[in-house]
Parts: structure tokens; C-alpha cells; sequence
């Protein structure tokens, strides 16, 4: 990427752009650069990949802005279609590789206010990624992890289903922490589905024990049961096998 390609944007008409540099930390689905004027910078995403259920960028856009309206997200100011790619506010913050009890109860405070966003999308089946995979991954191993996942939504099935807005990609690049404020990038696979998948999806890439899990759950929920325990038992074995059978995929294309 060339600086020349991104001053033909209107955003850049009248900023001088100091510098385009590609950031080392990369995404699987997108390469991505800092654009820095003197003033603010910018996050350029160029597109690689998109996730099987082939929902559009507009969606992914949608979803963000109304995230970046309750302070969770960046504004995105630029979507080229031709070009694949968009433009959105550079955000401050860093990574955390483990929880500690005041990071859970923050993290918390900002998934909730994402879970209590309203939108009109229809949920999304989950549950197909897994039929079209068994079309397309044939080895033993896949055939396994999609077959005990099949059973899972079984045990699924007897829970309610607790309708949100869900970010679906919540690993510890997509998590910013900045002081006493979480902000979420990525939201390229956000839907509409169970509030217990995104917890689920903390549980795993933080690698959280028991202890850990129920102070998540007691933060979000604030009365814990039996039956959320199991369900999101049920949800961490759904996600991990999903993103398992994502990556295996993708080294097909």
C-alpha cells in the first residue's frame, strides 16, 4: 500500500500524511497499516478473507459504527468496495495475555453494553457453519470435532435462547485495554446469537480456570445456576471447535 493510493480519499484532502506503515501485528483476515497525519491516525484494513457465512462488509460497517456510538468501537470513515478495504479511528490501548479480577469485571461492563445494543439482524445458525463443513473437510479429525459438536447443540437446545449482539471474535487482539476502558476492533463475524458464545469465547483465549469462569459469569450475570455453568460448558467446547475447523479450512482455500 502506497501513500498516493490513500490520498485520492476525501479524508485526506487537506492532512498531510506523515507516514503508512504496515503494523506488526497482523490479522489473519486482513493486513493491516497505521496512517498517521498531525493530528490523529488512522487504521487501514485491507481484506483477505471472509467467514463462511458470507455476511457483507455493509453488515460488519453497520454493526461497528452503532458499537463506536456507545463508545466500544472506531468510527469507521472510509468503506471501498472496489478496493477492499476501510478506514476507521486508530484507538489507543494494549493486550492482555491472562485476566486478573479487575480486567474480568471490566471487560464485563463493555460486553454487556454490546450485548444491550438493538438491531433488527436475525440470528445466525451456528450450527450450519458445522453442516458445510462436514461437505468440505473429509479427514478423521474434522469429521470427529464436527460430530461431537453436532452433539453439544443438542445439550444446547435445552437452554434458552438468550438473543444479542455478539462480537464472535473476542480473542486477545480483537480486546483493547486502555486504563479503565475496554474497546473491541474486528468486527468482521459480529451477529446476532446466544450472549453465552461470546462468553464462552473469553473463557478460551484467556484460558480461564474455574474460578475465573464463575467470577465471569457472576459479573455478567450476577446470580449464577447450575444451568449456566453447563450451558456455557457446552458453548466453550462449540467455539473452540468452530475456530479449529475455520483454520483447517482455510488452509484449503
Amino acid at each position: 500500500m502506497k501513500i498516493q493510493k490513500v490520498k485520492k480519499y476525501d479524508l485526506f484532502k487537506n492532512k498531510e500524511i506523515l507516514k503508512l506503515e504496515k503494523l506488526k501485528n497482523q490479522g489473519v483476515c486482513n493486513i493491516l497499516y497505521k496512517i498517521q497525519t498531525p493530528k490523529k491516525n488512522y487504521i487501514l484494513r485491507v481484506f483477505k478473507y471472509t467467514h463462511t457465512n458470507k455476511q457483507s462488509r455493509k453488515n460488519e460497517i453497520k454493526i461497528q459504527n452503532k458499537a463506536y456510538k456507545k463508545g466500544l468501537a472506531a468510527k469507521v470513515y472510509i468503506h471501498d468496495k472496489n478496493k477492499s478495504l476501510m478506514i476507521c479511528d486508530f484507538i489507543k490501548g494494549g493486550h492482555k495475555k491472562r485476566l486478573k479480577k479487575k480486567d474480568i469485571k471490566t471487560l464485563v461492563k463493555t460486553l454487556k453494553k454490546l450485548h444491550n445494543i438493538k438491531t433488527k439482524n436475525k440470528p445466525y445458525k451456528i450450527k450450519n457453519d458445522f453442516i458445510n463443513y462436514k461437505k468440505i473437510l473429509k479427514d478423521k479429525k474434522s469429521k470427529q470435532i464436527i460430530k461431537a459438536s453436532l452433539k453439544e447443540f443438542k445439550k444446547i437446545k435445552k437452554y434458552k435462547f438468550e438473543k444479542v449482539l455478539c462480537h464472535h471474535d473476542l480473542n486477545k487482539e480483537n480486546i483493547l485495554f486502555n486504563k479503565n476502558k475496554v474497546l473491541f476492533i474486528d468486527w468482521e463475524f459480529a451477529c446476532v446469537n446466544d450472549r453465552f458464545f461470546d462468553l464462552a469465547n473469553i473463557c478460551i483465549e484467556f484460558d480461564l480456570d474455574k474460578k475465573q469462569e464463575e467470577r465471569l459469569l457472576k459479573e455478567y450475570l450476577k446470580k449464577v445456576r447450575k444451568s449456566h455453568i453447563r450451558k456455557l460448558t457446552s458453548y466453550k467446547i462449540v467455539y473452540k471447535n468452530l475456530w479449529s475447523l475455520w483454520f483447517k479450512a482455510l488452509e484449503q482455500r
